[in-house]
């Protein structure tokens, strides 16, 4: 932890108010909340159009996309440490280190990328050993084979975004996001059904169209943080002859640990979709609907915590862990009373919520309202929990602490997580909302021991 590194803790004897320190949360916060709300529109929009197809077209897409999610999300989670090492940088005033960090990190997330792209390849063989409807299977693959090239320019494009975070500059972020949700639109719907002139391919146009926006997106930042004065005192592409294999394999020692736990997660929810889809597509179909659904407030958290984590590595670096607690505790609180509405929202309107996806009125969907209408009531439970492990988890990347978290991660999600919910389910008879109510117990469980660490950890040289 950098702040046990002969850091003083009478260094910041005077914080700034807490409606300043607020403000420069919300400054980085708000404007990743709203990229991450752009991506997530772009997921909903492709589950939206692949729905029309048909439920097992929206299962597939459902169940594969989550699948290669988890497998990006590990490199994605691995390479945003370098949001906390440039932060880190800035605070002490090194602008070489900084722009160092982020030029390691395009190295790294190339290595990163090739293991994980022919993972994807070959995944609905493997899939295809878990007692999965084949025809899902088939589309599945078709969108896999589509959707895998955008796996390199989504990781070079976090790099990017940690940068410009880092440097309480994320607007541009927001922007481009904003623009790919509507180039998104037009080219998933165009490339699905064949309009505005071009080619109907199904299930694979909308992995075809997330591919050709996810390479817009990395170009995009790249020219804007190229062109825009505000980083050229970051010389991020100028060669050093420090080793680049020894810079990048520590990012990953550091970053590691955190994938291991964004795996952890994503691989929780795969597990349990995978879990549900051996039960029927219909139950599949409802428990994607609300997956996809909560997701949404869980990137507002996530950017609360990535804002967080910004804040506590830059007072980290300038010397200051009083001011870095209470940046961990702000976003905290922040996010605690974010994910109360989302609950109530859940828990007031689940039917509602499920007509962003399907015809409620359609009889044949009947089964789906049925059971995502139960399962949302169970989602608003555990989002208060969801949003503190978020956010806790973040904060304490900025301290440099992620080993002990990923056991942590490892022990709740996979020793209460899924086993709960497989116990619950399939041996004492609930069925799909007996798989969700061990998603939920695993949930809790993390969050409340991440939350407990956090406030622990950043306790010492206060």
């Amino acid at each position: 932890m950098d702040s046990d590194r002969g850091v003083s803790p009478n260094m910041d004897k005077k914080l700034p108010s807490l409606s300043k320190e607020f403000l420069s949360l919300l400054t980085i916060a708000a404007p990743l909340a709203a990229a991450y709300l752009a991506e997530i529109a772009m997921m909903l929009t492709d589950m939206a159009i692949v729905g029309r197809l048909g439920n097992l077209e929206l299962a597939a897409v459902g169940l594969t996309g989550d699948l290669m999610f988890a497998i990006m999300l590990f490199c994605m989670a691995a390479i945003s440490m370098i949001g906390v090492l440039v932060a880190e940088a800035i605070g002490t005033g090194d602008k070489y280190s900084a722009a160092r960090q982020v030029r390691l990190g395009l190295v790294l997330s190339v290595g990163l990328a090739i293991p994980g792209m022919m993972l994807i390849w070959f995944l609905v063989p493997l899939l295809s050993r878990t007692g999965q409807d084949p025809q899902v299977l088939a589309y599945g693959e078709l969108y896999l084979h589509a959707a895998v090239w955008c796996f390199l320019p989504s990781i070079w494009f976090v790099v990017l975004r940690e940068f410009v975070a880092a440097l309480s500059r994320p607007s541009s972020v927001m922007i481009i996001t904003l623009l790919a949700v509507g180039l998104n639109a037009l080219l998933s719907y165009g490339l699905v059904f064949g309009a505005f002139g071009l080619p109907a391919l199904g299930v694979s146009g909308a992995g075809w169209a997330t591919s050709i926006v996810c390479w817009f997106m990395f170009f995009a930042l790249l020219w804007y943080v190229l062109r825009s004065k505000h980083f050229r005192e970051f010389p991020i592409f100028k060669r050093d002859r420090e080793g680049t294999l020894t810079g990048c394999w520590q990012i990953l020692v550091l970053g590691a640990p955190l994938g291991g736990i964004a795996l952890m997660e994503e691989g929780m929810f795969a597990t349990i979709a995978i879990l549900i889809g051996s039960i029927s597509a219909v139950a599949l179909a409802a428990s994607q609907i609300v997956i996809s659904t909560i997701s949404i407030s869980f990137v507002v958290v996530m950017a609360i915590g990535e804002a967080a984590a910004i804040r506590v590595a830059l007072s980290i670096g300038e010397g200051k862990p009083a001011q870095a607690r209470r940046a961990g505790l702000l976003g905290l609180g922040s996010g605690v009373v974010f994910m109360s509405i989302a609950a109530c929202i859940f828990l007031a309107a689940p039917k509602l919520l499920a007509a962003m996806f399907i015809s409620i009125d359609d009889p044949a969907n009947q089964d789906v309202v049925e059971i995502a209408a139960g399962l949302f009531v169970i989602a608003g439970v555990f989002q208060i929990f969801d949003g503190m492990g978020a956010i806790s988890v973040r904060a304490l990347r900025g301290m440099r602490d992620t080993f002990v978290p990923m056991w942590v991660a490892v022990v709740g999600y996979w020793g209460f997580g899924v086993p709960g919910g497989y116990l619950l389910g399939f041996v004492f008879g609930y069925g799909t909302a007996g798989v969700w109510w061990g998603l939920a117990i695993g949930l809790s469980i993390t969050a409340i021991v991440l939350t407990r660490r956090f406030m622990k950890f950043s306790a010492r040289n206060t």
